[in-house]
């Protein structure tokens, strides 16, 4: 079996690892498409079921966090019959971008982390870049990633595909196997893997940790953790890696 490289580069996801976004796209996106479930019949005299489809459906978002909001809402269209049209699409879409970029906070810690992480970083991540600076710029982050901020809408192929990934690899001219990325989603996961790097699957702000921590491994994660004061130390043991 071949050793792994000593990491030299940090590549971070951005929503769910620099910025607590993913629970207010989740919010978003359940709100404006609760109301487009079809009516379940006696769903008016059995309000448990009204419950089930509206946990139903927050699940079935939640899982996908991490896509395009575009395809999400097409996967979640086509499962649950919502009839979404192209106009709906496009304004559900600008709500949840407009929602990330004025409420986003740090992710609890990651500020610290970042301070004692000293390896040269960037940003791959399947938003659009407007949206990744003007989070990162909310939050004070702006400045360690600037000139270093990739999106899976410059690339060929978004995450799960790797090439975001790569193209920060790339851009650093670095061997991906050098790059260490951490990801909080399935996809963001998936795509960090098929690049060739280590990959970190953080659950510090997901709706239900254990069954992500699961899930992110399943998906390929060398490590998983939960809390950011861990960041700083996992890196550690990464860089001197034999």
């Amino acid at each position: 079996m071949m050793m792994r490289q000593a990491v030299t580069h940090l590549i971070c996801d951005c929503d769910g690892v620099l910025l607590d976004s993913e629970s207010i796209a989740l919010g978003v996106l359940h709100r404006e498409l609760l109301p487009l479930l079809p009516a379940w019949p006696d769903a008016d005299e059995a309000p448990s079921l009204q419950e089930q489809r509206s946990q139903v459906l927050h699940d079935a978002i939640a899982n996908r966090l991490g896509m395009y909001t575009d395809v999400l809402l097409s996967e979640v269209d086509l499962e649950f019959e919502l009839g979404l049209e192209a106009a709906q699409m496009e304004r559900i879409h600008a709500t949840v971008a407009l929602a990330c970029s004025e409420q986003a906070q740090p992710v609890p810690g990651i500020v610290e982390a970042l301070q004692a992480i000293r390896l040269p970083r960037a940003v791959a991540s399947n938003s659009d870049a407007p949206r990744i600076e003007a989070g990162l710029k909310r939050c004070g982050l702006y400045p360690q990633f600037a000139g270093r901020i990739y999106s899976g809408h410059d690339v060929a192929h978004p995450k799960p595909a790797p090439d975001v990934y790569l193209a920060a690899a790339a851009g650093f001219g670095v061997d991906p196997a050098r790059c260490v990325a951490i990801d909080d989603s399935v996809t963001g996961v998936r795509a960090a893997v098929a690049a060739g790097m280590h990959v970190l699957g953080f659950t510090g702000v997901a709706h239900d940790r254990k069954a992500m921590a699961r899930r992110l491994r399943e998906a390929g994660a060398h490590q998983v953790f939960e809390d950011m004061k861990q960041f700083p130390q996992l890196i550690c043991e990464l860089i001197w890696l034999r």
